[in-house]
């Protein structure tokens, strides 16, 4: 493989984070419109804010994997490491939350199963790093990732608590 590899956060995170933005978003207009108390629209503006950057932050963040080494890009941050540096490949799993480790020295860079296609992310860089770092039981965690979607469900619970919360807005301001 020669070319570049990157990998993204899950679209099934990103759908419901950009609905729960756009319902906000409409909660703070209404609240401006109808001229709700400063606090409450204060508070919707915060949380306009706090999930336009998580948005961005998961839009932006992306794994690169290329023969060499691996970079994780975040807002603001890349970190790269290379392969033949690594000393200790460590993975664990906690709650269908499946982290893997990958050290060089005393740095690290923490690499999770937040991006889609991990299965193949994970089957790519067990196949690059040095022979005989991964153990066994890494590789064996590593092998079938679990899937978290609990972010995802919390998520869709809050777009639809919103939209109800934007409903009531409506009705009560008619």
């Amino acid at each position: 493989m020669t070319e570049r590899m990157s990998f993204t956060v899950r679209r099934a995170l990103l759908l419901p984070l950009g609905l729960l933005l756009l319902v906000q978003l409409a909660l703070l207009i209404v609240s401006l419109l109808q001229g709700q108390p400063l606090n409450r629209s204060l508070f919707v503006g915060g949380v306009v804010v706090v999930l336009a950057g998580l948005l961005a932050d998961n839009l932006l963040r992306h794994i690169e994997l290329d023969e060499e080494g691996i970079t994780a890009c975040r807002i603001g941050r890349r970190r790269r490491v290379l392969f033949a540096d690594l000393t200790e490949i460590e993975a664990v799993c906690l709650r269908k939350r499946l982290f893997v480790t990958l050290w060089v020295g005393e740095s690290f860079l923490l690499v999770t199963n937040a991006y889609g296609d991990v299965a193949t992310l994970f089957r790519l860089l067990l196949q690059r790093v040095p022979s005989g770092l991964a153990s066994d039981e890494v590789q064996g965690l590593v092998e079938d990732p679990p899937r978290h979607n609990g972010n995802i469900v919390v998520c869709w619970f809050a777009v639809i608590f919103s939209l109800f919360i934007l409903c009531r807005q409506f009705l009560a301001g008619s």
